[in-house]
This record gives structure tokens, C-alpha cells and sequence, in this order.
């Protein structure tokens, strides 16, 4: 019986990790571009191993030239024109996942609200960035939405709606993640791992006294 704790909570466990691991978003955080920025044109690829292609328009990748929402940099989706990006999430399994990310406006110019498209497996959300921020302080907000998926590669893509004819000043994304959502099985498996584990814990206490 004293080797039932560490198996229970070892399957619990290895359920959810391999769940959250069941997708990976390549350069997430938009890390590498040169100081202080890059803009790069439809159909040229940038990131860690060209991860991510420019579909539409043009973006501008953001080195050092304002906050980063982590430890790498940043995308401007209006380059020298309305841009959009794309990564291909190659045999993505079966499931339901979450995309988070963080966004922000670029604060240099107008329009004052930002507007941007995240789209994914025949999914698709609008967002709007309504703050006023500055290349030292760029209020980031985290956003996410959810989606399922019956297998095989999926296209993730970001896409500017800001009107063409205005200034270059689009929406920011940056923090790129994916993770899957448990089944309601594997949350049913771990509540039953962690039940088990406590029951154990409370027979080997009311054991230890008449020993």
C-alpha cells in the first residue's frame, strides 16, 4: 500500500502534462528581431526557424524599440501597410486548446483604437485595443480564446483591422502560447488520482495509533 500514493499522483499527473503538451506555438515570443525593429513584406518569413510568414501587407518586427510584453519582442501588424502573420501548428492532435496572448497598440500614432483578428481551425475573434500607451509602458492586456480541432496542421493567424488608408500604427501582439484543455475524463482521472491519495493518507493515520 505505501507505493500506491507516488503511482496515483505519477498518473495523475502524466495525464495532464501530456495534454498540455500536445501543442507548440515555434517563437512565441517574437525573439530576434534586429534594433530596433524590422518591417518585413508579404510572403518573407521571420522568428526562429522562419516560424512565422507575413500573408498580407507588411509588419513591423520590434526589437528594442519599445516595452516587450516578455523576454523577447513584439509584432507591429501595420508595417508600412495593413499586415497579417501566419504559422502553421503542424499535426496538431484532436482536441480543444486555448491560444493566449498578450496585446497592445502601437502608441506613435493613430487610429486611437486598434483593431485585430485572430484566427484558427475555422475559428475566428476580434479584438480591440482601446489604451493609450507609451514605448516605455505599453499596457499589455492578455487575451485568449478557445478552439477545437479534429487533427492534422492548423493555421494560426493574426491579422491586422486597421482601415488601410490610416496611419501605420497597428495593433502589437506578442507572448504567443497554445495549450490543450483536459478532456472531462482526465479531470474525472485526477479527481479519482487525488481522492485515492487522500484516502490512503487518512487510513495510514488511523492505522499508525493501534500499531
Amino acid at each position: 500500500m505505501k507505493t500506491m500514493k507516488p503511482i496515483i499522483l505519477a498518473a495523475a499527473f502524466s495525464m495532464v502534462a501530456g495534454a498540455a503538451g500536445a501543442a507548440t506555438i515555434v517563437d512565441g515570443d517574437f525573439a530576434g528581431a534586429g534594433s530596433p525593429y524590422q518591417t518585413i513584406g508579404a510572403g518573407q518569413t521571420f522568428g526562429a526557424n522562419n516560424a512565422w510568414t507575413v500573408v498580407s501587407g507588411s509588419i513591423d518586427w520590434i526589437g528594442n524599440y519599445w516595452q516587450s510584453p516578455g523576454s523577447g519582442g513584439s509584432v507591429d501588424l501595420d508595417g508600412n501597410s495593413v499586415g497579417a502573420i501566419s504559422q502553421t501548428l503542424q499535426n496538431l492532435a484532436a482536441g480543444t486548446y486555448t491560444v493566449t496572448f498578450a496585446l497592445s497598440g502601437n502608441p506613435d500614432g493613430q487610429p486611437p483604437t486598434k483593431g485585430l483578428q485572430v484566427g484558427v481551425a475555422g475559428t475566428t475573434q476580434t479584438y480591440s485595443y482601446p489604451l493609450a500607451g507609451t514605448r516605455n509602458d505599453m499596457k499589455y492586456v492578455t487575451e485568449s480564446f478557445t478552439f477545437t480541432w479534429l487533427g492534422g496542421d492548423a493555421v494560426l493567424t493574426f491579422a491586422s483591422l486597421d482601415d488601410p488608408s490610416s496611419n501605420p500604427y497597428g495593433p502589437v501582439i506578442g507572448d504567443v502560447a497554445i495549450s490543450a484543455v483536459p478532456e472531462p475524463s482526465t479531470w474525472a482521472m485526477m479527481i479519482l488520482g487525488f481522492a485515492s491519495v487522500g484516502y490512503l493518507a487518512h487510513r495510514r493515520r488511523a492505522v499508525a495509533p493501534a500499531a
